[in-house]
């Protein structure tokens, strides 16, 4: 579809400004219509789906103008024309890319949940804390994938184990020192962090049991989060494993054993790539993001 051609100064209706409102859940699909629309590359249409809402093209004809609201909408998208006059960049023009916005957009990694990448912004994350929980949600996507085909008979919350790997260090953006030392002040606050958010408890109960998997109350889920967070870098816990080992024993009926070596042939294929996803972290600034100062100051609880 052509949508940059000129308006004409003669007659016609008046040139119409396309805003994408809303991303939807289905942002790769949204990111190649935007790319087809703009003719601009992948990262930055990627950067333009964490600035909703955005206008993405600006004067163009009415009818391209509907042509791109309509196929915005058939990606999943929420799209109008001549929307919203607070917009906040447009796609023809020169875009700054800051360390937040390349370490949400650049490598390999799958794109993070989009009401995670707001919440990063609006809390001012860390670079390398978008990057962190970029490469732990990564991973812990091939794990859930992996289990199902394993064990197709267990039943594991999907859409929790991956929001709670996208989000499980979000106190990090408050106790930012424990981004690159020891330290556990980050569980609790980034569980009401979550909360005051209105984050349901079972999503936001993530960002305080990751760095535990001894309580009784840990669930699977639990379980898949902290092994996510530990072997993305190649680290292997043996009491952790193993008692995902016997979940998983006891969901499909297999030889213990059986299992170990089914899940550690998988754990060791994923560690063996720990080089490539450390530089990919190391790469970004332990530093705030472009955020709101407000949010961060806010008291847990409070709006």
């Amino acid at each position: 579809m052509a949508v940059v051609r000129e308006v004409g100064a003669e007659g016609g209706a008046p040139p119409a400004t396309v805003v994408l409102v809303e991303v939807g859940p289905r942002v790769p699909d949204v990111v190649a219509v935007l790319g087809r629309l703009t003719g601009r590359g992948a990262e930055h249409c990627r950067f333009l789906t964490g600035r909703v809402p955005v206008a993405v093209l600006r004067d163009v004809p009415e009818e391209d103008a509907e042509a791109a609201v309509a196929a915005l909408r058939a990606a999943g998208a929420t799209a109008e024309a001549g929307g919203p006059a607070g917009a906040t960049a447009e796609a023809g023009g020169p875009v700054r890319v800051s360390d937040l916005d390349r370490a949400l957009v650049q490598g390999r990694e799958r794109p993070l949940p989009p009401e995670v990448e707001r919440l990063l912004r609006d809390v001012g994350a860390p670079p390398r804390l978008a990057a962190h929980l970029r490469l732990v949600h990564d991973v812990a996507c091939e794990l859930v994938e992996w289990i199902r085909q394993y064990s197709p008979d267990l039943v594991v919350d999907r859409e929790a184990v991956l929001f709670g790997a996208a989000t499980h260090d979000i106190g990090k953006a408050l106790h930012v020192a424990e981004l690159s030392g020891p330290g556990s002040a980050h569980e609790r606050a980034g569980r009401a962090l979550l909360l005051a958010r209105g984050v349901a408890p079972r999503l936001a109960r993530f960002a305080a049991t990751h760095g535990s998997w001894t309580d009784g109350a840990v669930t699977m889920e639990d379980l898949l989060v902290s092994v996510a967070d530990k072997v993305w870098k190649g680290k292997r816990v043996t009491e952790l494993e193993d008692l995902v080992v016997d979940r998983l024993a006891g969901a499909t009926g297999d030889e213990r054993w059986e299992v170990f070596l089914a899940l550690d042939g998988f754990l060791g294929e994923v560690a063996a790539d720990a080089d490539r996803r450390l530089a990919f972290h190391t790469a970004f600034p332990v530093v705030r993001g472009a955020g709101s100062p407000a949010a961060l100051g806010r008291e847990p609880g409070r709006t």
